[in-house]
């Protein structure tokens, strides 16, 4: 263990450390890498970093960097592939210099938590009118619809307050 490894650190730094014999490459691509993962909801968007994160950095003769994004969703990866320009650019705007040259699109399984099934609590007032306006409904696969329709509809609402 090197002295640096004595003291206090950051996370950062930890993590560094504890990650370092796990990574192959260059010292360049750990970096660049680490940054690219720490950063990531910015880069990608918020909405797309759940559905993919970046898998590698391999730099060339040219000294030129491709990045090779691991993509868990067919619509992202499609996403991805017609805006790799525009991520480019992104990630140049963040270094303060264009590092990645290409993106590589690379499919993989996973199963992502859906986070739409978790259940929605409204309060006990919406509760209950929503409750009685559905009452009447007598088909209960369409109730039980409306209900959760209902239930999304309402926390929208209250949410843009």
């Amino acid at each position: 263990m090197s002295r640096s490894s004595f003291g206090l650190q950051t996370i950062e730094q930890k993590m560094t450390y504890l990650l370092k014999p796990l990574f192959q490459g260059s010292k360049k691509e750990f970096v660049m890498i680490n940054n690219l993962v720490k950063n990531w909801p910015e880069l990608i968007g918020k909405k797309y970093s759940d559905f993919c994160y970046p898998k590698s950095v391999n730099f060339d003769k040219n000294k030129t960097a491709k990045l090779t994004i691991a993509v868990f969703n067919s619509a992202v990866g499609f996403f991805i592939e017609n805006n790799s320009e525009l991520i480019i650019e992104r990630i140049a705007s963040f270094y303060g210099f264009k590092s990645i040259t290409k993106i590589i699109i690379k499919q993989e399984p996973k199963i992502i938590p859906n986070r739409q099934n978790s259940e929605i609590i409204l309060p006990k007032i919406q509760e209950e009118n929503l409750q009685k306006t559905i009452s009447a409904v007598e088909n209960s696969d369409l109730a039980a619809t409306l209900q959760k329709l209902g239930r999304m509809i309402l926390k929208e609402k209250n949410d843009a307050k």
